[in-house]
């Protein structure tokens, strides 16, 4: 028994478990045995039940029935209940009496004890009867001092809902939730890149990544139970074809139940440029706009090719200040998008904006201006619940050059979605990018046209308007 018993455990140890056998059961020629403990792994000082089936199936009657646990002294016997006979404790040896026992009866016992110490401890449960053969089996349980904790990890991502262009500042998301029931502490989030896409930054900025490889990892510290934390990874894949991300989640010393929503992928394509031969060039000087404090400039877009284009993208280079109203970099160059079809000899005008701390004009040349077709994008609305609250507008005021201005009240760095339409169902409504942010309790806004929204307000018969807080 003794060398079965250390093979049990050696088992234990090579598959990772924490019982030998969760469920024991023994059948001698006459009995039928079987022990289930409330737990497989528990605390020192906390209870455990053992829970013992005992049938006769010897055809006879039994007189004298026994059923002996033998417990190791670093256990103190509880408490015991039993269908029929009584129960005593020698010390940490537990006897049911039974007495007699008929055939086919099933005597149930449950047994409650407490371990004291850390360790593996075995329950050998024997019963005997005279003239019957011994029916016998061990339980093992571990005590450990540690708490074990329960938590169910997952990880979930979001693509890039616009296409991709090579050297393009890619954003996706990551978001990490813990489902209990208890808090993971030591939460570790990985997201491992594909060849040829560089990490460009995080938002938030807190906690900072470590960059080792291709992998990005966070440490997350404690994440309570039914908490989550949400990540944008911005990076810069160089190549095309469709490349493959991935996150995984994990704490070290959690049980975890559901293993299979730990990791996550997405798939993203990345192409090229397209072949539509198109052209930028300002036709306005650099103005001053004292209503929004930016620096304002018009400039022409040109369809020169033979056959029309689904959506264009205007790239500007070599500036020293920020592109106010750019909705992404490609290679450290801010661009802005007409998401429109042009056709060809087709001509749009687009407004571009820059911040200046001085608010002064600055040199600038048709040169920085770089046009290129790109595969349709679609600046549709998400639904409602994605975005937060609907909010209401506190004006609508039509200027003196047919644009649109609207208002609303704000909370401080607070980013918001501008969304239009032509009808009030809003039933083709499209995002006014890029989102804004407050930068105090009330905001406006100006409807311009291209390149926030497809046409200007002076072109549509009618614009409704609807503002979103970001999550």
């Amino acid at each position: 028994m003794k060398d079965f018993l250390h093979l049990r455990i050696l088992a234990l140890i090579v598959v990772g478990l924490m019982v030998v056998c969760p469920r024991a059961g023994a059948q001698g020629l006459g009995f039928g045995l079987s022990v289930t403990p409330s737990a497989t792994s528990m605390l020192v000082s906390n209870s455990l039940t053992y829970t013992i089936n005992v049938t006769n199936q010897t055809g006879i009657p039994l007189l004298d029935v026994l059923v002996t646990n033998l417990l190791p002294a670093s256990v103190r016997p509880l408490s015991a209940t039993n269908s029929q006979g009584s129960a005593t404790n020698y010390g940490s040896v537990v006897v049911f009496d039974l007495g007699g026992l008929n055939i086919d009866v099933v005597a149930l016992l449950t047994l409650t004890v407490q371990p004291m110490a850390a360790g593996f401890i075995t329950n050998t449960v024997t019963v005997t009867s005279t003239n019957i053969p011994t029916a016998s089996t061990n339980v093992v349980v571990q005590v450990t001092n540690a708490l074990i904790i329960t938590a169910d990890l997952g990880v979930m991502m979001t693509g890039s809902v616009q296409p991709v262009i090579t050297n393009d500042w890619m954003t996706y998301g990551v978001s990490v939730t813990n489902a209990g029931p208890d808090a993971a502490p030591n939460v570790m989030l990985t997201n491992t890149l594909p060849p040829g896409v560089g990490f460009i930054s995080v938002s938030p900025a807190s906690p900072a990544p470590s960059i080792v490889g291709s992998n990005v990892i966070f440490n997350l510290g404690t994440l309570a139970s039914g908490a989550f934390t949400n990540f944008l990874l911005t990076v810069q894949p160089t190549n095309a074809g469709v490349l493959s991300f991935s996150s995984f989640v994990f704490s070290a010393g959690v049980t975890d139940p559901d293993l299979a929503d730990n990791s996550a992928s997405t798939n993203i394509t990345i192409t090229g440029y397209l072949s539509g031969l198109l052209v930028a060039f300002t036709n306005s000087a650099q103005i001053y706009n004292p209503q929004n404090g930016l620096i304002e400039q018009s400039i022409t877009l040109s369809n020169a090719g033979p056959s029309s284009v689904a959506s264009a993208r205007v790239v500007v280079t070599s500036l020293t200040n920020q592109l106010a109203n750019a909705v992404g970099t490609n290679a450290g160059n801010p661009f802005v998008v007409f998401s429109s079809a042009l056709n060809s000899g087709q001509t749009v005008f687009l407004l571009l904006q820059y911040y200046l701390p001085n608010r002064s004009v600055f040199p600038f040349s048709n040169s920085q201006l770089h046009a290129f077709e790109v595969p349709p994008v679609v600046f549709a609305a998400p639904a409602p619940s994605a975005m937060s609250t609907n909010l209401n507008l506190a004006r609508i005021v039509k200027l003196t050059n047919g644009n649109m201005l609207i208002e609303w009240p704000t909370i401080v760095n607070r980013a918001y979605t501008v969304v239009y339409s032509d009808n009030v169902l809003f039933s083709n409504a499209m995002i006014a990018p890029p989102s804004v942010t407050a930068l105090g309790t009330r905001l406006q806004w100006v409807d311009y046209g291209p390149p926030t929204t497809t046409s200007a307000p002076t072109n549509a018969p009618v614009r409704f308007y609807r503002v979103f807080l970001n999550p």
